[in-house]
């Protein structure tokens, strides 16, 4: 499948399933739709466009990969925006099985790009593989003394995020763990935050020395 066709695969994934909103089969040119469905990725029904199985199954994958290159760019490599989004619409065309899987665990099984959209678990996800040395971590694995710069934060409270970041603790910025029982006290930058358990593990970081 050319790369065109993959996009719109991808693109018609994240607006049927992700966004939940009816594809009209005047959406598409008809070239393009009718490449689709010869490749067997969707049907028309009723004047909307429908994904096979195939075609889910498909445009998934290509989601996952587009958002784990998205945080492997941004969070190893540390690209800018403009470059990383340019560079993964490329790259998520390329990325076999085996290595999705090693790039996955080596980000430690992310849940959100660095847009915060759900990247869709792999196999590796449900499994808790750890074959690669993972670079990113929560913070209650770094010890005390130890630091990192934060990659993302996972929590689902709004209320809670918005603290988090009032308080400093956003991606990009240095964390450093004070101290871990009984509860963990963390710098960043010359405020020091108390967290309890549950928000620390929420909280991903790249561990080693200052870039």
């Amino acid at each position: 499948m050319s790369e065109k066709l993959e996009n719109l695969v991808r693109d018609l994934w994240i607006a049927i399933k992700e966004e939940g909103r009816e594809v009209g089969d005047k959406e598409l040119s008809p070239y393009d739709l009718e490449e689709l469905e010869k490749a067997g990725y969707v049907r028309r029904e009723g004047g909307r466009i429908v994904l096979t199985n195939e075609g889910e199954r498909v445009g998934r994958k290509l989601v996952r990969l587009h958002r784990l290159t998205e945080r492997l760019l941004s969070d190893v490599l540390g690209m800018e925006e403009e470059v990383y989004e340019r560079v993964a619409c490329r790259v998520e065309h390329l990325i076999p099985e085996e290595l999705e899987e090693a790039v996955c665990t080596l980000l430690g099984h992310p849940r959100l790009c660095p847009h915060g959209k759900p990247i869709p678990p792999g196999g590796c996800c449900l499994s808790g593989k750890r074959y690669v040395e993972t670079v990113v971590h929560p913070l209650t694995e770094l010890e005390e003394g130890g630091s990192g710069r934060i990659s993302y934060i996972y929590v689902e409270n709004p209320q809670v995020m918005t603290r988090l970041m009032n308080l400093g603790l956003r991606p990009g910025r240095r964390v450093t763990v004070l101290k871990r029982f009984p509860a963990y006290i963390v710098q960043v930058g010359n405020t020091q935050v108390a967290l309890d358990y549950e928000v620390a593990s929420r909280i991903y970081v790249v561990s080693g020395p200052h870039h």
